[in-house]
């Protein structure tokens, strides 16, 4: 699994282009030449090998690389694992003449060294190599994957695929450069085959592909190297279409406020959730006690009548709201219109459990049509808006959070949309319906109507459980009420809600976990990342 980090702000996570331009950026505005650049990455890399795989001294370590910028950071690690005392041996997958300017300098510099050195024995360099003359190679202890970066669009043509192959059927680790040859730096896509690395090592900022799609299986652990383009032009890059941003627990701890000692249950957030029908009674119980959870003061739960009693016995801190049902057996439009007005709730979350009773559904797009309120659109709500999006939700103006998966998404959008590039999707959509859009999948995305992207950093297969999204959807208005913008609220929620599950599944089989043990984590969860203290 990919570990990323949860210190600093928000750090970003680039696509090919945006790591271009901050690269062209380095270069020509604050004139770092692209020797350097690539001398200071090579060498970041080669550290970062060591420090995870030992001083590797004596050690056969073969580095697969390129013709281009990919392959002259290979050279410039295998200088300096050379120079540490690794034996290494470079394979080259083109002739030397077909080198760009960089990677044939650096192969200039590993050739004058094994020249000079007492000990060139230990350096072996093989150029023009494909799949057939690998087949006599000896095991080595670590390979490293320097065979192509980032750009790639299309799959993988000999001799690199071949490579590739090959290189699957070897048992010692792997370590790719910048990200794995075969992965599409920015959607996540294997492209045709691709290599599976137990790390990547990738240069100034993850890319985008190392995060969705098949990017964190075929990644393994990310480490990033800093290799000298200043902060500010890598928070510009990241604000061009398909970047996006990582949640962290510092970015939580800013945007979630402390609470006042003059606090009141009405001061520090009133929630109103709509949900249930008598065959999902337990959806709207389940987020009005993740509501509840995420420290909104004041949680009502409002459902149809049929089925107060259950909703009443099942939350005794919460207050019910019965509303009247329709001729359908589901809700009457006006009631939910006035149970809506009538509330001192802050933010409503409308969708779990309310099933698709055609009454229902027009008394989601009745109150969506018509409320002031900031809302969380869930489950059956986003259903009930199929073929009605263009038409309501632009009304939003941004203060709306829309929680679907990937099947209710595409029931919103009317048609299939191609989710190869969800990063794009998402931001696409937030911008047309003006809503903040939470995505769910693995990993989840959060985008603005501006653009603004936050992906996940604490998603685990323990969260593939029923109940899980009406606790996320939960967690999202009671962080709405508390004041958080929806962008801050979905976030936090998102960042929380996987934070509790990874707790869960420190100590038990994550295969156990359903969703009231995810709300009585959340907690825990909060306290531990954010640092907070009782009183």
């Amino acid at each position: 699994m990919t570990d990323i980090p949860t210190t600093g702000p928000c750090p970003p996570a680039l696509t090919a282009e945006a790591m271009r331009a901050a690269d062209r950026y380095t270069m020509e505005d604050f004139g770092v030449p692209s020797r350097t650049l690539m001398e200071v990455a090579g060498r970041g890399c080669a550290e970062r090998i060591r420090e995870a795989y030992g001083p590797l001294d004596g050690d056969t370590v073969t580095i697969l690389c390129g013709k281009g910028n990919n392959g002259g950071d290979g050279l410039v690690v295998a200088r300096h694992l050379f120079s540490a005392g690794a034996h290494v041996q470079v394979v080259l997958a083109a002739p030397a003449d077909d080198l760009s300017d960089e990677t044939a300098h650096n192969l200039t510099l590993l050739r004058t060294l094994q020249r000079e050195s007492a000990d060139a024995d230990r350096l072996v360099i093989e150029e023009n190599a494909d799949a057939d003359s690998m087949a006599g190679q000896e095991g080595a202890a670590l390979y490293v994957d320097a065979l192509l970066g980032t750009g790639l669009t299309s799959a993988l043509r000999a001799p690199i695929h071949g490579i590739v192959e090959w290189l699957h059927e070897q048992s010692a680790p792997v370590v790719a450069l910048d990200v794995p040859t075969g992965l599409h730096s920015d959607t996540g896509e294997a492209l045709g085959t691709a290599v599976a690395a137990d790390r990547t090592v990738t240069m100034a900022a993850p890319k985008v592909g190392l995060l969705v799609g098949e990017g964190p299986s075929l990644a393994g652990t990310v480490d990033v190297v800093d290799i000298g383009i200043p902060a500010f032009v890598m928070d510009e890059a990241a604000e061009a279409p398909g970047c996006v941003r990582q949640t962290t627990d510092a970015a939580v701890r800013r945007w979630w406020p402390e609470r006042g000692r003059d606090a009141y249950k009405y001061s520090v957030g009133a929630a109103l959730v709509v949900g249930g029908s008598p065959r999902f009674a337990g959806a709207p119980i389940m987020a009005s006690r993740a509501a509840e959870r995420s420290g909104a003061g004041y949680v009502t739960c409002a459902g149809p009548k049929t089925i107060r009693s259950t909703l009443a016995g099942s939350t005794p801190s919460i207050p019910t709201q019965p509303l009247p049902t329709a001729a359908d057996g589901g809700i009457d439009p006006e009631g939910v219109c006035e149970a809506v007005a009538e509330s001192r709730a802050e933010a409503v979350l409308v969708g779990p459990g309310l099933g698709r009773a055609e009454s229902t559904e027009r008394a989601v797009r009745r109150l969506v049509d018509t409320t002031d309120r900031p809302l969380v659109l869930d489950a059956d709500a986003l259903n009930a808006l199929a073929g009605h999006a263009d038409d309501l939700l632009p009304r939003a103006d941004g203060r709306w959070i829309l929680t679907p998966h990937a099947g209710e998404f595409r029931r919103l959008v009317e048609g299939e949309v191609d989710l190869t590039d969800r990063v794009r999707v998402v931001q696409e959509y937030a911008q047309r319906w003006n809503v903040v859009l939470l995505l769910k999948g693995s990993p989840s995305l959060v985008a603005a109507p501006t653009g603004r992207t936050l992906v996940g950093s604490t998603g685990t297969p323990a969260l593939a459980t029923a109940g899980t999204g009406d606790v996320l959807a939960g967690q999202c208005v009671g962080l709405l009420a508390q004041g958080l913008s929806p962008l801050e609220a979905a976030a936090t929620a998102l960042h929380l809600g996987g934070a509790a599950a990874r707790r869960y599944a420190r100590t038990r089989d994550s295969r156990s976990m359903n969703a009231s043990d995810l709300v009585e984590e959340l907690p825990r969860a909060t306290a531990e990342r954010l640092g907070r203290r009782a009183g």
